[in-house]
């Protein structure tokens, strides 16, 4: 039997991530978010990045046999972030609801992915393009984050750390 602490932290892992996500992308202008900084196909401006990140869930989950929804392919932004809301919460309630061998972290090449697996990798993947997000702001001369505000992102990135903190230590 998993231990309910681990779908907890998965769950956490997740929100952590999100809450990173707002954190950078809050305060944005509409030009700011559409504005083109690549020509990268599917990234274009920050609004494409954060589509990107709801596709990368909508496949991993698919992928896991437990879809939350199609790609997150909208028109306008506040579309985008409805879709990411909503991930946020199919997440959440497949992880609350899932059965114990879908908790197990089994990686696509080991025959998974698990919903665990899933989890992990688009918590990983969207801390990821948040960093991207948090420098494409700056790059374009958008408005600073506070360095005084919260760590959202030691938060994100600890939180797969404490996941194999307590995996290794028995909890």
């Amino acid at each position: 039997m998993v231990p309910s602490w681990f779908r907890k932290k998965l769950i956490q892992a997740h929100e952590n991530q999100r809450a990173h996500l707002n954190f950078v992308l809050n305060g944005l202008t509409n030009e700011e978010l559409t504005k083109q900084v690549t020509n990268e196909e599917y990234s274009k401006s920050i609004a494409g990045i954060v589509m990107h990140i709801g596709t990368a869930e909508t496949y991993w989950f698919h992928k896991s046999k437990n879809p939350i929804g199609p790609p997150v392919i909208a028109d306008t932004f506040d579309e985008v972030m409805t879709r990411i809301r909503e991930n946020t919460d199919k997440i959440t309630k497949l992880l609350e609801e899932c059965p114990d061998e879908q908790v197990q972290i089994i990686s696509p090449k080991d025959g998974g992915p698990t919903i665990a697996w899933a989890t992990l990798r688009t918590a990983q993947h969207g801390t990821y393009h948040a960093g991207q997000i948090a420098k494409i702001r700056r790059m374009i001369g958008a408005t600073g984050l506070s360095p005084d505000a919260e760590n959202l992102w030691g938060h994100a990135v600890d939180s797969t750390i404490e996941i194999i903190r307590d995996l290794l230590n028995g909890v």
